[in-house]
Order: C-alpha cells, then structure tokens, then sequence
C-alpha cells in the first residue's frame, strides 16, 4: 500500500529493519574473514547523507571479495546455512555471483526475478568482486554493473585495486562499517558528482508526498 500510494519504495518502519540487516550481514563477513566493504547507495548515503539512509532507499548494498580464504562456494554456503538458523531468507544467483538476503521468502518464477528487485521489500544484495588484471592494472571487478562503474578488459565491471583496498570504516546507521580506501573516489566511478542529488527514479510530487506523510507519522506514530 505504502509503495503505491507514494509511488516509492519502502514504508518508514520497515527502513528501520535495514540496519539490523546490515549490520547482520556485516557480523557473518567479519565471523567468515571476508573483505568487505559498502557499496553503491548505501555508501552514497553514508557519506553524503553523514550516515543515514537515501530518501529513496529500499535496500543496502554491500560488496564481498572472493579470493582463496573467500572462495565462493564457501560463501554461498556460508549464507544459506546462516540464513536459515537465524531466519533470513537467502537466495543464490550463481551466474553473476550476488547473493540476496532478505525478511521475505524469494518467490518462484516468474515472479522470482521480479520479487528481488522490487521496491519495497527489506533486502540486502551482497555482490561479489574478485582480483583481476585489466588493462595492465589490478582492478576487483564484479560481473553485475552498477551506476556508471566502467567495463574491464573481460568485459566485466570494475574499479582500481587501491580505491578499495584496503578497506577502511564509515559511520553509517549509527556505527562503522567497512567502506573502500577511497570512498569519494569510488563513488565518482559510480555516479560521476555523486554530490548533486538526483532523483533519477523518484517522482519529486511523490518524494514530496512522501516527506509529509513520513513527518506527519513521526509527530503521531500511533496513526499508522
């Protein structure tokens, strides 16, 4: 109701459960030993935001490296026997190599695809990066894009070895989190000025909307 109504995405209570996603996300990383790292609008959020949550968020974005201690067999596995302990919703997409963690279970085709990109729900993609060469240079390259990330040599997408690694940490929903060595770096690969905001996705007579009926709920919480 909240999504259609607004035309947006994900209704203010629910946003308050992607912290604890997050961060639940983060925990398993750092038991596996994985490198880690925010990625896309969660870390835009995290630094241009000092922190907080896009407006217009639905999901958090965090990026893993796969390498010998990391392979991702192991990652996989790792998730889906986490996720069903501590009740998550895990599902697997071998071909581009993300994960998605989630409150609701993935549904079945044809409705599968639709469902793990929707606005709305409460979600987590965690993509995997690798080590390559490309060029002469060491990048870590995914094989999903994202914003204006460039092509590699194998025609996959990347960014320089040294604006990720090694990590360092940002605030984020109220603690730190790891985050790329250069983050302002990362994000210009991204989004170019990532600082000018756009809402390429938002209706501005909906996002308006939207910040009324968020204001109006915080001042009377019980009225929703």
């Amino acid at each position: 109701l909240y999504v259609h109504r607004l035309g947006l995405n994900t209704a203010p209570c629910c946003r308050e459960h992607l912290k604890d996603l997050c961060y639940y996300v983060a925990s398993c990383l750092r038991d596996m030993g994985a490198i880690h790292w925010l990625d896309g609008g969660s870390l835009l959020g995290a630094v241009r935001e000092s922190g907080a949550l896009l407006a217009w968020e639905d999901d958090v974005d965090i990026a893993v490296l796969l390498d010998d201690d990391t392979p991702w067999n192991s990652l996989r596995e790792g998730f889906s026997k986490r996720g069903a302990k501590d009740g998550y919703y895990v599902d697997v997409f071998e071909k581009n190599r993300y994960i998605t963690i989630s409150y609701d279970p993935p549904r079945k085709w044809p409705f599968r695809w639709e469902h793990n990109r929707m606005r709305g729900e409460i979600r987590l993609d965690l993509v995997a990066f690798q080590h390559a060469v490309s060029h002469g240079q060491s990048v870590l390259e995914r094989r999903l894009p994202k914003g204006a990330m460039p092509m590699t040599e194998s025609g996959w997408h990347g960014v320089p070895k040294e604006i990720a690694l090694p990590t360092t940490t940002v605030h984020f929903l109220g603690d730190d989190i790891a985050c790329p060595n250069q983050p302002e770096a990362y994000l210009r690969l991204l989004y170019d000025d990532f600082e000018e905001i756009e809402l390429t996705y938002v209706d501005a007579v909906a996002a308006e909307t939207r910040r009324l009926v968020d204001a109006d709920a915080k001042a009377q919480p019980n009225k929703y």
